[in-house]
């Protein structure tokens, strides 16, 4: 029965049935525990299915089986895997962190493998996350170089990572002049889907960081055509995220509205505290509709998940009259960041600051206080001069 289930399930996902497939592999655990490579499958199409739960719960057993056959090969990749969907969708830094040290001791001995590049792929991203930049390029270098050899997929993600990396350090051309090169590998269907649409999130991620508006539209549209049916997991919803941006940008505020409720039904099974991004997108849509209720109403959601509802909240504040709270809050964001680590806002950088250095400016001179806009938008300034910025 199981054989049959489990046959049943790879047909489906052959279809992008991922709803599916996800149920048959259920049932046909159910009946007699997976192993193996259907262990891996199980794990790719609850990521698919949204149910990051059961992929981290499958490569979880896989490394335990692999522990208990004596297979550290195995053993590593399976906790490499684990350490990274922990890391691209929860953001959680100490169970990652542990993963990746379990993965380090099993790979003691063996040469260089895929598993290796693999293993620095999730390093680099770890510190990027974090905002260390400099340790974060090291790793995605490592990435590239074992990648080469032996895992295209991985050596691509490490140049997205060391564009990534490059681009928030202000070595703004040279990193995406890198960026380019990794998404000829996207656009040439050489890569699985999950690291084409890595590298398609990440694009778009840097040069909406740069403001540079209208080829983040180029390559979003890109991504939208190619992700149907993908097994992407969170890739949907952040793609959705970045299109809701673009669509306030151009003033059409009801229909990005739509897309970033959507992308909070999308993402909810993925993000813990990065949930709060596109709850404080969608803040931003309604803020400009108008809709100061629920413009606070997302922002304070986002704050409740662990995420800097700021600028917005300080700018709901600014609507509502209250000048001088809203200038409490925008210096207090300013002077105490909080540094959440995050895939689309990595901490510590210049473009995270920018945001409330702009709010700043328009509460200052709501205030009357002229000095203060003028010295925020010098700052202003010399951050887009740094990154090339259009905005």
């Amino acid at each position: 029965m199981q054989t049959t289930l489990v046959d049943q399930a790879r047909e489906a996902a052959g279809r992008g049935e991922w709803q599916d497939a996800h149920e048959l592999l259920i049932k046909a655990d159910a009946s007699s525990p997976l192993s193996g490579p259907d262990l891996a499958f199980l794990a790719g199409v609850g990521y698919a299915a949204g149910r990051v739960d059961v992929t981290i719960d499958a490569w979880e057993r896989a490394h335990a089986q692999s522990v208990h056959a004596g297979d550290h090969l195995s053993a590593a990749g399976a906790a490499v895997h684990v350490a990274m969907h922990l890391l691209f969708d929860t953001a959680l830094m100490a169970p990652v962190r542990g993963w990746i040290k379990r993965a380090e001791r099993f790979l003691e001995g063996h040469d260089e493998t895929s598993v290796h590049a693999w293993l620095a792929v999730v390093r680099n991203y770890e510190r990027l996350l974090s905002g260390d930049f400099q340790t974060a390029r090291h790793w995605a270098r490592q990435a590239i170089e074992i990648g080469t050899k032996c895992d295209p997929a991985a050596a691509a993600i490490g140049r997205v990572a060391e564009a990534r990396s490059l681009v928030l350090g202000g070595e703004v051309q040279l990193g995406l002049g890198l960026l380019n090169e990794a998404a000829v590998a996207a656009v040439s269907g050489e890569l699985d889907p999950l690291s084409t649409g890595i590298v398609y999130c990440e694009l778009v991620c840097a040069l909406q960081g740069l403001a540079q508006y209208d080829l983040a539209e180029e390559w979003t549209a890109a991504m939208e055509r190619w992700r149907h049916g993908q097994p992407v997991g969170s890739v949907h919803g952040r793609c959705r995220v970045h299109r809701a941006e673009i669509l306030r940008l151009r003033g059409f505020c009801l229909e990005a509205e739509k897309e970033a409720l959507l992308a909070c039904e999308e993402l909810r099974p993925y993000l813990r505290r990065e949930y709060g991004w596109p709850l404080t997108e969608l803040g931003r849509i309604r803020l400009r509709l108008g809709d100061i209720e629920g413009a606070e109403e997302a922002f304070l959601a986002a704050h409740e998940v662990g995420w800097d509802p700021q600028p917005g909240l300080a700018l709901v504040q600014l609507a509502k009259g209250d000048v001088a709270l809203a200038a409490a809050s925008i210096r207090d964001a300013l002077d105490h960041p909080l540094n959440v680590p995050s895939k689309e806002f990595p901490p510590n950088t210049e473009l995270r600051r920018a945001p409330l250095l702009e709010a700043q400016v328009e509460v200052a001179v709501a205030a009357g206080d002229l000095d203060l806009a003028r010295v925020a938008a010098e700052q202003l300034s010399r951050i887009a001069t740094l990154f090339g910025s259009k905005a």
